[in-house]
């Protein structure tokens, strides 16, 4: 995917694997370290999957919930076919059996898709409720009621171009020859992550804190701005440094083979955690402060229900007092 260079990376490792003829305790190792992602990878199939579940048929679908859903199914599709692809590599490095080419190259292209529309489910996230803050009257009252279906339709198809570019335009051995297809990815892909989206989501979520540290506690702000900011603050920290580094390899700051598996690994690792990590922030944000446990169900509707049954004309005026402060 354009964002962590998953696709190369994997074609990279492979290729590097076969180059060194590899002995058989470090294919041993590296069987380990995959295995353990795949064990990672369940339980944020299991979170995601309760999220996909429940927003379908236990909470009345509203505006937010229809990106958090798009976003618990991108983030499923990339968990499951991380364990696809991780199994095959252990396959491979265990047992020397070979996997078809065209076989890997549809694997990465549906992995680098659901992590490509996962992002993109993210940033609208944060956008979105970040325009209700600004602007809540046209929030409010003059915002297409169809806007979020709309909206995810699009992120659908352009997380599906985003793939598409990547695998075509950027196959392995032009990553590692660093061709100027490739570098035409690179260049679209350091644009879209460090100059449109980064940007889009560090400034949301930068509102959404103000607004959360300022408004007044008889008006408390929605569960929901807590749950983007914590999700948006967690794909920065496990994300954006590994797609520095994967850039610096591609430049060829990091030359050694060795260092390619420890950074393919490490962003197998990075976007695990962040595409697992969702369900959980759900979660622990909407239980009872002095509840430890409780229902999954409850707790997802104590963050999802809050901003259309609790937020009260007090909560937008004084939203709009404090975006007055801002400007």
């Amino acid at each position: 995917m354009s964002t962590v260079n998953a696709t190369p990376a994997l074609n990279t490792t492979s290729f590097t694997i076969k180059a060194n003829g590899t002995r058989s305790n470090q294919n041993t190792e590296l069987s380990i370290v995959a295995s353990v992602a795949v064990f990672l990878s369940f339980f944020g199939l299991v979170g995601n999957a309760i999220v996909v579940w429940i927003l379908t048929f236990k909470i009345k679908r509203n505006k937010y919930t229809v990106y958090i859903l798009n976003l618990a199914i991108a983030d499923f599709i990339y968990l499951f076919f991380v364990v696809i692809v991780m199994l095959l590599m252990v396959d491979q490095m265990v047992n020397s059996r070979k996997t078809p080419a065209i076989t890997i190259q549809a694997l990465e292209t549906i992995y680098d898709f659901g992590y490509a529309a996962g992002m993109l489910f993210l940033t609208a996230i944060s956008v979105e409720r970040c325009l209700s803050v600004v602007f809540p009257i046209w929030h409010k009252c003059y915002r297409p009621k169809h806007l979020s279906t709309w909206v995810c339709g699009f992120l659908w198809l352009f997380g599906l171009f985003i793939s598409l570019f990547d695998n075509l335009a950027c196959p392995a051995k032009h990553f590692i020859n660093a061709t100027n297809q490739c570098m035409a990815v690179q260049i679209f892909s350091i644009v879209l992550t460090f100059i449109i989206i980064i940007p889009l989501m560090v400034m949301s979520s930068l509102i959404l804190i103000f607004v959360v540290r300022t408004t007044s506690q008889k008006c408390r702000p929605p569960k929901l701005y807590v749950a983007i900011i914590i999700t948006v603050l967690v794909f920065l920290i496990s994300v954006a440094p590994i797609r520095v580094l994967w850039i610096l390899l591609y430049f060829k700051f990091f030359p050694s083979s060795f260092q390619t598996l420890v950074f393919f690994f490490a962003t197998i690792y990075c976007t695990v955690f962040n595409s697992s990590a969702n369900p959980f922030i759900y979660f622990f944000v909407g239980r009872q402060k002095k509840k430890f446990g409780g229902s999954v169900n409850e707790a997802l509707s104590r963050v999802f229900k809050e901003d259309d049954t609790e937020q009260t004309t007090d909560y937008y005026r004084d939203s709009n007092s404090t975006i007055s402060t801002i400007n």
